[in-house]
């Protein structure tokens, strides 16, 4: 099998010959293998930063390829708010764009397309996908419609409005939802093979159980309803300890979920076998980059275990750190690809 093969078998809940493993996004990762800050992305040639990409994957051993993660702030910069470029990582959102609901009503949803940034990572990702052949899965990423809100409106309003002001996240949601669904249409036409949604915003940590169910899981569904059939798979990812409303992920439509290290796999066994895929959820920090190689293979035959091999996915449990050392990660692969499958098998 490719690795292509084996992501979306274990995405589709088939048997695979082995444990699919990949990084989650890498893109600042990928780029500080040649020492390059994230604005090389638009400084350098396509194809080179394509290049780059596609070799510290191949060199991590990641079954998939991400197109320029990291990218997601810069649609807040597309619609007139104000970024911040670090040295290494993505660029820092500095200004919300919306006041109020009246200034939404004059943004036009299509006003990222004229960005000549997101044009360039269009660009890189329709070079990737030339680059790895279909040989190896691609997959592209973009905000939640509940972080982009607290983006563009700022997450400390928007909290607050869950509480004060419900009609005002309800509207604002709407927009992001579309904004969404307008970004990857071009993702999708590039043929892609997985949109991973980032959603911190929603984590146990920031949010209720109750305001989850009442104002994302609506617009989850709308946006997996209308990627259904498209060809497309979908992953989400939500930092932090989700337990209590794993059950509602599960009803959302999505195709795999993928989860922070502060989740119990075995719980996720529970909710998610034979329904659907999950991915995680080696600590990123703590473990992958200053663990011993001993202390990451333990960790990863732990996270197997718990979880079963039905459709689930090795991966860090979170972005990993751009100096995450590359002896660590292929540590990491090398335990998906010997950890034995055959009988194992369940669904």
């Amino acid at each position: 099998m490719t690795p292509k093969e084996v992501i979306l078998g274990a995405i589709a809940l088939k048997p695979v010959e082995r444990i699919p493993f990949a990084l989650l996004l890498g893109g600042s990762w990928a780029l500080n293998t040649h020492n390059l800050p994230f604005q090389a992305v638009f400084s350098r040639p396509v194809g080179e930063v394509a290049g780059i990409m596609v070799e510290a994957y191949h060199a991590a051993g990641s079954d998939m390829v991400w197109a320029a993660p990291g990218s997601g702030n810069l649609i807040v910069q597309a619609f007139g708010g104000e970024l911040k470029f670090r040295r290494a990582g993505p660029p820092d959102v500095i200004n919300p764009v919306i006041q109020d609901l009246k200034t939404l009503e004059n943004m036009d949803i299509e006003q990222f397309k004229k960005d000549p940034l997101l044009h360039r990572i269009m660009e890189i990702t329709h070079c990737i996908l030339e680059k790895t052949q279909a040989h190896f899965a691609v997959g592209g990423s973009m905000w939640g419609p509940l972080t982009l809100a607290g983006l563009f409106y700022g997450t400390e309003p928007l909290m607050r409005d869950m509480r004060r002001n419900k009609q005002a996240v309800h509207t604002i949601l709407d927009w992001t939802t579309r904004l969404y669904l307008t970004y990857i249409e071009d993702y999708i036409k590039n043929g892609i093979d997985l949109i991973t949604m980032g959603e911190p915003t929603a984590s146990g940590d920031m949010i209720s159980r109750e305001h989850f169910a009442e104002f994302l899981v609506p617009a989850l569904k709308k946006i997996y309803r209308s990627l259904s059939g498209r060809g497309v798979k979908t992953c989400l990812h939500i930092c932090g300890n989700v337990e209590n409303r794993l059950d509602l992920i599960a009803e959302t439509g999505v195709d795999v979920v993928s989860l922070d290290y502060k989740v119990s796999l075995k719980k996720a066994r529970e909710v998610f076998k034979g329904r659907i895929a999950f991915a995680g959820n080696v600590d990123p920090v703590a473990v992958l980059q200053d663990g011993t190689a001993e202390a990451i293979r333990q960790t990863c035959n732990q996270c197997i275990a718990d979880a079963g091999v039905d459709g689930f996915m090795l991966m860090p449990g979170c972005d990993i750190s751009p100096s995450t050392p590359l002896e660590h990660i292929k540590t990491m692969m090398q335990v998906a690809r010997s950890y034995p499958v055959q009988g194992e098998y369940h669904a």
